[in-house]
Parts: structure tokens; C-alpha cells; sequence
């Protein structure tokens, strides 16, 4: 135990008694899975905060657990999670130094090389890119669990290669069933394996750091959590069984500079396609939805934002409002994605990134008649009724925060994110997004690592690149001209 804390246990505490244990790794026994007291989350990031500080390092604003040390011509970007951390510096000398610093108050263990574990998941990083996935963690928590070999051997696991249905049926099941009673809700723990909230729990887990195509199923399902029904659990059942058919899904992000232009691609009945060019630089794509869940009748919006063509933020959520028409919802997906916009911009300008590069702010969208009267600098008839996010935007555009772009539907990006799309168009969308295009030629350290012999392709559509091919034969990745 460190001295401070020891010293604080005792003064804290004087009528405990106490002993080290023989791993010395545990102060006190857990009770109910509750550590210290109320606010010692908060105090231990103030002292962790302090000593960073001290050490001469800033932090974010508008992301405080982000910390920047930049002097001379050493330089660490420091995120930090509780009592974890995650840094890159282009100095030894300058990570030794805060080891040093940080082992006069706590026990540090430290870990570098070219692959790491964070938090659930495994970064490798080679002379190819950087690299993360959750794969591990999806076997041991999901795949081990729900369908261990025994249950497969039984009855042969169904693959299934989108997460969410896309019949309308299955939206009819959804809107008219009612809560399971409780002795339904029992048969329906034991058919499933366990409680809803429990699975939809471990899903999101995953979903939230590494498995986007997940995010528009979770904002559904998640609405059944105080009253789940037979469709919703057969809902979360058909995410498992997604997960279990494809659950290597790495995210690749390539060694490369931001100068030139990435092309995305639809490709239709020969010759017939379309095609976009958007810049390495860090941009935006959003959409919305117009009423889809018939339930409640309200639509949902997705932002996604890329940096080197590969994501770095999703965010997928219900709007609270039902919308009156298509153009209100898409206006309020534009709302979101500004406020995103301006998160990102804070902590692209904090870390050190050319401010030509985020300013103006590339914001790409599907809809016209949304980029016209966001563009109007006035408000109509038509859109009065939400002139307060309407004059937001036009205030981020003549601050030259952001710059509208109109993208073909077919093209955006996050089109999936808003409704449960065919396989072919899914997987299209999540492979461009998570850079499998970039992914390690064979026979490289990278592609040993990443266990890509692993990874699967749906059957049904027709993949641009797959682990095999090598970066520069992939026509998606050539440099164009801007449109």
C-alpha cells in the first residue's frame, strides 16, 4: 500500500484493523462490489489531475480526461481511465521521468511494445498502422457464453450477417407486443440465457468502443429495458448471433499523411456508379431517419467522424421530439453533429492539429432541402418551429466552425446508423468506416497479430478489399479532386 494512502486509511478509518495480503494487491474486502466511499471517484481524479499538472502537463476542456505535455520538443498525449492509462510521446526520457513521478505516490506497472491491452482491448501498431479490436473479450463474455461448443454441437448455430431485421414484420412484432408477464419473463431468462438488461449490457459494452454497426440496434432495443417482450429478446438474440458469425472486426488506421482525398464508392449494374471524394482530414458525416419506429414514432439521427478515412466517433440516438417532416428530423441530426463537430475540434486543437485542417469543419449531408435552409441564414414558414437549433448552425457557419457538403444517400456513411439496412449496403458502410480496406498485406507481422485469417466476409455483397489485398491495388483509397 502506498504511504499517502496508508496514511489516509489510518486517519480515516481508526478503528480498523488492517494487514497487508500476501499478494499484495488487496487493502480491504469488497463488499457488494462497492470501493471507498461516495466521492472518491472525484478525489481521485483531482489528486491524479494534480500530479499531471504539476508534472507540467494540460488538460482538455471539453474532454477532461485527456492530458497534453508539449515542450521543447518532447511531447505525450495522455488519456486516462480511472487508474489506467494510455499514452504516445516521441521521447523515452520524457515517459521515464513520469513513471519516476508517479511511483513517489502510487504502485505503477508499465507495459510498451508493438502490442498492448487496454481495457478490453488489443492494440497492435507496426509500420502498416495502428490497430484495435475486442475480439478476446466478445469470445470469452459473449461467444463462450451464449453459445458454448456444447449448445452448437445440439443445434448448429445459424449464422446471420446483419444485426437488426430488416422486414417490417419484425417492426410490427416490436410496436404491437406487449410486456412479458412475469412468469414469460422467467421462461424467457432461461430460453435466452439470461436477464434482458444483463445481455443488452455486455452488447453495448462492445458496441460503444469497437462494433458500430451495433449502435442502431442497441437505441431500439434499449427502449425495452423496463418492459421486454419476446421480439425484443429474439432482438438482442439475433445481435448475439451476429456477433458470434463475425467477431473479428478490427479498426485500422494507416500510416500515412492527410494530403489528398479518399473516394467512396457505390457500385451498381455495370458501368453505373457513384462515387464522393472526402478529404483525409478530419470531417463528419451525419443522417437522420424520419419515423421509422412505429411505436413511438420518433426518428433517430447518427454522426459519424472520420480522420485519415477511418472513424474516430459514433454517436447514434433517438431524438426526443417527433419530427413533423423529413427535413425537421435531418435538421435535428444536423444540430447533433454540429455539437459533435465542436467537441472534436476542441480536442483536435488541444492535441496540436493544424488548425487549416479542422477549420472550417467538413460536415457532409444527405439532404438539400436541410443544407438550404441551414445555409438561408433565415428561417421559413416550414422550419419556424425549430429556429433555435436552425440559428445554432448559422451562427457555427459564419464562425467558420463548420462547412456543409451535400452527399449522395447511397454514399453516406451513416445511412446504417438510422435504420437497419440490407447486408450488402451494411457491411459496405462498416468496412469503409473501420479501414479494412487498409488492412495488412499476408504475410506481414501485422496481419499475424491481427489473426486476420479469422476474418469474415458476408456472403452476401461483393467486398472492395479483404485481408489479402494490399492498400495501394484498392481503388477506393486513390487520390482524387475534390467534387
Amino acid at each position: 500500500m502506498p504511504p499517502f494512502y496508508r496514511k489516509w486509511f489510518q486517519e480515516k478509518y481508526p478503528e480498523v484493523q488492517w494487514e497487508h495480503s500476501p499478494s499484495n494487491k488487496y487493502v480491504l474486502e469488497v463488499i457488494n462490489g462497492i470501493q471507498g466511499d461516495k466521492g472518491i471517484g472525484r478525489r481521485w481524479y483531482l489528486l491524479l489531475k494534480a500530479l499531471l499538472l504539476d508534472f507540467g502537463f494540460v488538460c482538455c476542456v471539453s474532454e477532461p480526461s485527456l492530458f497534453i505535455y508539449d515542450h521543447r520538443d518532447e511531447k505525450m498525449i495522455l488519456n486516462t481511465s480511472t487508474d489506467d492509462f494510455l499514452c504516445a510521446f516521441n521521447s523515452q526520457s520524457l515517459f521515464n521521468r513520469l513513471c519516476d513521478k508517479m511511483r513517489t505516490m502510487f504502485d505503477i506497472t508499465t507495459k510498451e511494445g508493438s502490442r498492448l491491452s487496454y481495457l478490453n482491448l488489443d492494440i497492435i501498431q507496426t509500420e502498416h498502422g495502428v490497430s484495435y479490436d475486442q475480439t478476446d473479450h466478445i469470445r470469452r463474455k459473449i461467444i463462450n457464453k451464449y453459445f458454448p461448443p456444447e449448445k452448437i454441437a445440439e443445434s448448429k448455430l445459424k449464422p446471420v450477417h446483419t444485426p437488426f431485421r430488416t422486414d417490417s414484420d419484425y417492426e410490427k412484432e416490436l410496436a404491437e407486443q406487449l410486456p412479458a408477464s412475469k412468469d414469460e419473463l422467467k421462461s424467457l431468462e432461461q430460453r435466452y440465457g439470461d436477464s434482458y438488461g444483463t445481455i443488452l449490457g455486455e452488447i453495448m459494452h462492445v458496441e460503444v468502443v469497437s462494433r458500430f454497426e451495433l449502435s442502431y440496434p442497441m437505441r431500439r432495443l434499449g427502449q425495452f429495458t423496463h418492459g421486454p417482450t419476446e421480439a425484443a429478446f429474439a432482438g438482442l438474440y439475433r445481435v448475439l448471433r451476429f456477433l458470434a458469425t463475425h467477431p473479428h472486426r478490427p479498426v485500422m488506421y494507416p500510416r500515412r499523411k492527410f494530403d489528398g482525398f479518399d473516394e467512396i464508392r457505390a457500385d451498381f449494374d455495370p458501368p453505373k456508379f457513384k462515387s464522393i471524394s472526402i478529404p483525409r482530414t478530419p470531417c463528419t458525416i451525419a443522417d437522420s431517419d424520419h419515423a421509422r419506429d412505429t411505436l413511438r414514432r420518433k426518428s433517430h439521427h447518427c454522426v459519424v467522424s472520420l480522420l485519415n478515412g477511418v472513424i474516430v466517433h459514433n454517436r447514434v440516438q433517438q431524438q426526443r421530439a417527433i419530427a413533423l417532416h423529413s427535413t425537421h428530423s435531418e435538421i435535428i441530426g444536423s444540430l447533433a453533429a454540429t455539437k459533435e463537430t465542436h467537441y472534436l475540434q476542441d480536442i483536435y486543437t488541444h492535441i496540436g492539429h493544424p488548425a487549416v485542417n479542422i477549420f472550417p469543419f467538413p460536415l457532409y449531408l444527405d439532404s438539400q432541402p436541410c443544407i438550404d435552409a441551414l445555409e438561408a441564414n433565415t428561417t421559413t414558414t416550414r422550419v419556424k418551429h425549430i429556429a433555435v437549433p436552425i440559428k445554432y448552425i448559422h451562427e457555427k457557419i459564419a464562425a467558420g466552425r463548420i462547412k456543409l457538403h451535400w452527399i449522395d444517400t447511397t454514399l453516406n456513411l451513416a445511412d446504417s446508423g438510422t435504420k437497419p439496412n440490407p447486408s450488402p449496403t451494411l457491411t459496405r458502410h462498416y468496412d469503409y468506416l473501420i479501414g479494412v480496406r487498409f488492412y495488412p498485406p499476408v504475410g506481414s507481422t501485422h496481419h499475424e497479430l491481427l489473426q486476420l485469417d479469422t476474418f469474415v466476409t458476408s456472403p452476401y455483397t461483393k467486398a472492395k478489399a479483404s485481408a489479402t489485398d494490399k492498400v495501394p491495388d484498392d481503388p477506393i483509397c486513390s487520390e482524387s479532386p475534390r467534387n
